[in-house]
Formats: structure tokens, C-alpha cells, sequence
């Protein structure tokens, strides 16, 4: 590895710094000595854990030792000479904010997925989703609505809210900008990375929360998923049902005339797949767009 002069850009490793080792032809003391005609005098380490260099010319150095590259966890923005820590790649799993609210998102395999339920009330460009309570309404639509759990807006905060596929499939986007509803085959990718790290025939376990389920259903959430069963609304007759019980995701992606969906029940551990009316009301999570 070819070394730089410290006195220039201090960006010399710290063990050829203390150990003075030969780097190519010549070694610190020679490199100071031949080009710029003064050497280290001492290195003290100071209690909040930097280097004072003394150079021969009466100058003073403050060296902080770290991770000089932002792309890393272990980043030091302190730091102005590099030791070497810089070992893990940070996530650019980023939190979006919409309508208000940022969201609690985790990276699982190379997807960025929310890690809670969507509740905006309005569309990625800011216009309304129309709220419907009306039982009848509600299953006479074939425009996108949303609604709260028994609309009643304090089931929100945990179940975030409940969305008809028209809203899913408006072209104004249901999720924030650089976020959309996952397609069938993106909840499929999701499906089998979580069965590869060990999880066959426990994916549902797997990604449900490790509380807020009703009897024995909690999981243990080992990635972050943190599925909660926000129940659903029926498309037949607008009833609310299986909060407690049940979770229910929609798909971006069409049936013939349904839509694909995913859900996680209570007792048994899998992970569901079916196809459904659109005027259903499932609960939604967002996934970042591919690089």
C-alpha cells in the first residue's frame, strides 16, 4: 500500500504513524527529512481520545483517529486522519415523510420496506382520498376510498388505515414519491428471502410483530416487519372485521377482476396469498423503487 506524506494530507495509516515502518523506499523521519526538512518530535494522546502531533518546526498537529467515509456506519465526521474502522456499508433504507407523518422503514434482503401500516390521507401529488364510513357506500364504490378501523381514528396510530384497490391503483400513487405498493411478485421476493435465512414454512412468524396478536399468534419478528393484524372492511356489505386477528396487505397487481393480496393469521405460521374484490379495504405497506 503506497503511503502519503502526513504532513500533507494526514491521511497516513495510523500503524505506519507509530511503528515509522518503510513505506516503499523511505519511512516517515526519511520522508519528512528529504522533502519538507522537519520530523515528529512526539505524538501525546489526549483524554478525548485525539493525537497532538509536535513537529520538529514547532508546529502542532491534532490528529483524530476514524472512519472518514460517510457511506460507512462507523463514520466519524470528526475524524481527519483514517484508521482503517470503516467496515460496514450504511442502509440508504431512508424514512419518507407524507401528508405529514415519516415512517419507520427497515431493509430486508436489497428491499426497503415501511415497517409499519400506511395512513395518508391523501395521494403522493396531495389530493384527497376520499374518506367513506357509510356501510352501503362503501361497497357501492369503484373509486378509491380509505377509512379507519370501525372508523374510529384512535385505531390508526397502531393499525395505521384501510384502503379499496381503486385508491392502490390511482395513477396519483398511493405511497410517497420514490415508494409504491408492492407488486405480487415483490411480496414473492419478500416471501422467499425471508424462507432462505432459514425461515421455510415460518415466514408468517417471522414477520409478525412479537405482540398485538390475539390468543398465541404473536411472531418474532426477526427482521423488522413488525406485521400487525389491522383486520379489513368487507367489499359486500362494508362491515369491519378481524382486527386483533388478522392482517391484510394488497398487491399493486390485478387478478382478471380482483387483485392480489397477502395475509398473516393469527395461529397458523404462514404467509398468505389470495386474490380478491377491490372494494375490500386492506391494510398497505409502501416499498422504496429499485435503484
Amino acid at each position: 500500500m503506497k503511503c502519503f506524506c502526513l504532513f500533507v494530507l494526514l491521511v497516513l495509516p495510523v500503524a505506519h504513524l507509530f511503528a515509522q515502518e518503510d513505506c516503499d523506499v523511505f519511512n516517515i523521519q526519511d520522508l519528512s527529512a528529504a522533502y519538507l526538512n522537519f520530523s515528529v518530535d512526539s505524538i501525546i494522546l489526549q483524554s478525548d481520545g485525539s493525537h497532538e502531533v509536535h513537529l520538529s518546526n514547532g508546529t502542532t498537529y491534532t490528529m483524530v483517529l476514524g472512519c472518514m467515509d460517510p457511506a460507512y456506519v462507523e463514520y466519524d465526521a470528526a475524524a481527519n486522519t483514517d484508521d482503517g474502522s470503516c467496515a460496514t456499508l450504511a442502509s440508504s433504507c431512508a424514512s419518507p415523510t407524507m401528508d405529514g407523518y415519516t415512517y419507520s422503514v427497515v431493509e430486508i434482503g436489497d428491499q426497503c420496506w415501511f415497517s409499519e401500516n400506511l395512513r395518508t390521507t391523501v395521494y403522493a401529488d396531495d389530493s384527497a382520498i376520499p374518506e367513506v364510513t357509510g356501510n352501503s357506500a362503501w361497497y357501492g364504490l369503484n373509486t378509491g376510498a380509505r377509512c379507519d378501523y370501525q372508523n374510529d381514528a384512535a385505531n390508526v396510530t397502531t393499525y395505521g388505515r384501510l384502503y379499496n384497490w381503486y385508491a392502490v391503483n390511482n395513477g396519483s400513487g398511493l405511497c410517497p414519491s420514490g415508494w409504491h405498493v408492492p407488486t405480487d411478485g415483490e411480496w414473492t421476493n419478500l416471501k422467499n428471502y425471508i424462507s432462505s435465512q432459514g425461515f421455510s414454512g415460518m415466514v408468517g412468524t417471522a414477520l409478525k410483530s412479537t405482540a398485538g396478536w390475539s390468543g398465541s399468534g404473536n411472531g418474532t419478528d426477526d427482521f423488522g416487519f413488525s406485521a400487525l393484524p389491522g383486520g379489513l372492511r368487507y367489499d359486500n356489505v362494508g362491515v369491519f372485521y378481524d382486527v386483533g386477528g388478522y392482517g391484510y396487505w394488497w398487491s399493486s397487481s390485478p387478478s382478471g377482476g380482483d387483485a392480489w393480496r397477502r395475509a398473516l393469521k393469527y395461529d397458523p405460521p404462514g404467509f398468505y396469498r389470495y386474490n380478491d374484490d377491490p372494494r375490500n379495504g386492506f391494510s398497505v405497506r409502501c416499498l422504496r423503487d429499485a435503484d
